[in-house]
């Protein structure tokens, strides 16, 4: 489309068990799963746009992470908030922008080109967007902010230029996700254990990126297992891709370099299986949590589509709008819903010694 380190435990609902409302945006640390300032293939040249509102009801300050890819050992600058991009010099962060803190309740902030802003040139990966009540950082026992809620939205796009030499864009929304809505081994019998995508197409004219963020807690290493099916449901190939501790990974003509085939192979319209096979963990209560993401684009324009991730259940719209839970919980297995979760908390400052 073209435009002009600590762990919390986060009790939930028994509805909101993982990956079960993809269309609920809105928690207090939401995954971008792709962004960008970097060259592409093709000529491309991406860029990341994003916008955060404070949905809660008090003022908050918000804190963003950037997951590296690829290949990139990313727990050690988790932990390091001169790593973080947020909105008070004093906290130490490594890049400020003022606009991150003290967001009133109903207010958009917009921030422009902000992985190059933060990060510089040549990256890509993933953001880790925090929201906590404004100055409540270092207040709360553990560090970290009393949480309040965000609903995230990015745009990714490819910079260019037109016959007349003016600047134009190709890009696609790329909404952020609440950090529930991740992949869980533990879901296999409510379905929620692996996420779908289709339109995959690898050849001539269009090319697809794959992407994998490990959202778990910072000890645990995702086994994942990825399953390319033809658009007659025959499988094509399957791989199997070790994810460490945060890590972010994103294969670029993913038909080719992840699946081994050829752009005359003509693949069009092909679905894709994500799921967690296994994992290990050195942490106490471990939380293995995976998103992912498919992009497609024209290898002429480079104007992408995002893909996002898909669970195979149906809604529990009943439940979820009428307050009709009973039925809705016994068919899809919600009648044990697992404990409070935990997820990843803000990076703090180190105190000194």
């Amino acid at each position: 489309m073209r435009w002009g380190r600590t762990l919390v435990v986060f009790a939930l609902g028994s509805l909101l068990c993982s990956g079960a409302f993809a269309a609920f945006r809105v928690a207090n640390l939401v995954v971008v799963p792709t962004a960008a300032s970097t060259p592409g293939l093709y000529g491309s040249n991406w860029h990341t746009d994003i916008e955060i509102m404070n949905v809660d009801s008090v003022d908050i300050d918000v804190q963003i992470v950037l997951l590296k890819c690829c290949g990139v050992e990313n727990v050690t600058s988790f932990e390091d908030i001169a790593n973080s991009l947020g909105g008070r010099e004093s906290e130490g962060f490594g890049k400020v922008d003022t606009k991150l803190a003290g967001i009133k309740p109903g207010q958009t902030v917009y921030l422009s080109d902000v992985v190059q802003f933060g990060w510089g040139d040549s990256v890509k990966g993933s953001l880790l967007v925090f929201a906590y009540e404004a100055g409540t950082l270092m207040t709360t026992t553990p560090p970290g902010g009393n949480p309040k809620l965000i609903l995230v939205n990015s745009r990714t796009y490819s910079l260019g230029t037109n016959a007349e030499n003016n600047t134009t864009t190709f890009g696609t929304q790329v909404p952020g996700l609440p950090w529930y809505d991740y992949i869980d081994p533990a879901q296999t019998t409510k379905g929620y254990d692996h996420a779908e995508f289709t339109g995959l197409t690898e050849n001539t004219a269009y090319r697809t990126a794959v992407g994998l963020v490990n959202v778990s807690d910072r000890l645990t290493t995702l086994y994942v297992t990825l399953t390319l099916n033809a658009a007659d449901g025959t499988k094509i190939a399957e791989e199997f891709v070790q994810l460490p501790p945060l890590a972010m990974e994103q294969y670029d003509k993913a038909i080719i370099s992840l699946f081994a085939k050829t752009a005359e192979d003509n693949i069009t319209g092909a679905t894709l299986k994500v799921a967690i096979e296994s994992y290990v963990t050195g942490a106490q209560n471990p939380a293995p949590a995976l998103m992912a993401y498919v992009t497609r684009m024209d290898n002429v324009t480079n104007d992408p589509v995002y893909l996002e991730q898909a669970f195979t259940k149906e809604l529990p719209w009943d439940c979820v709008f009428n307050g009709k839970c009973t039925a809705t919980a016994t068919g899809l297995g919600l009648g044990k819903v697992r404990g409070a979760q935990a997820h990843l908390r803000p990076p703090v400052p180190r105190l000194s010694r």
